[in-house]
């Protein structure tokens, strides 16, 4: 049990944070503003406005038929995460906050989406398509992932040997 809270620990609590405030905010957005209707909370930013919006497609409000799909591909996601996780060196924190991180994301809108059969959508920034807290997390998972290859130099595992860690010495031709 111990062990099983060392490995999963860090997925849930920060995994978990997204989607409990993630299923908040929505729960707030759906009690307190009606369908379709648009806010602007801050006059200082006009081009900011917070609606309720459904979605039963993807991003961009792509593939709005495919529901069960999208709903079984959360599912398969959100399983290989936790298949997954303990792979993940513990030195490889770029890899760990970023699929925590979307793994919570993912997590939002696959719940929405079995409650409602569709994802809930609240943040409408100008023109761009209206979104959610999950899926800001998962964009920004995206970010921590791409950061970590680009940045992240991730250290050999402990059960590797320095024999498989270190380049073989070269050999120098005898004349």
């Amino acid at each position: 049990m111990l062990k099983t809270l060392k490995t999963y620990g860090f997925l849930f609590l920060i995994g978990g944070g997204v989607l409990l405030a993630d299923q908040a905010v929505k729960a707030w957005i759906e009690a307190h503003i009606p369908f379709a209707r648009q806010v602007t909370p801050l006059a200082a930013f006009p081009w900011l406005h917070i609606t309720n919006w459904h979605n039963s497609g993807m991003a961009f409000g792509l593939g709005q038929a495919w529901g069960p799909v999208l709903l079984a591909l959360g599912v398969v996601y959100a399983l290989g995460v936790l298949l997954a996780f303990p792979a993940i060196a513990r030195s490889g924190w770029w890899l760990r906050w970023g699929m925590a991180i979307q793994w919570g994301g993912a997590l939002g809108n696959l719940l929405d989406r079995l409650r409602h059969g569709y994802v809930t959508d609240f943040i409408a920034v100008g023109r761009f398509p209206v979104f959610n807290l999950a899926d800001a997390a998962i964009s920004l998972s995206v970010a921590f992932l791409l950061l970590g290859e680009l940045f992240g130099r991730a250290e050999p595992s402990p059960e590797q040997t320095p024999a498989e860690t270190s380049p073989a010495p070269e050999e120098t031709p005898h004349a």
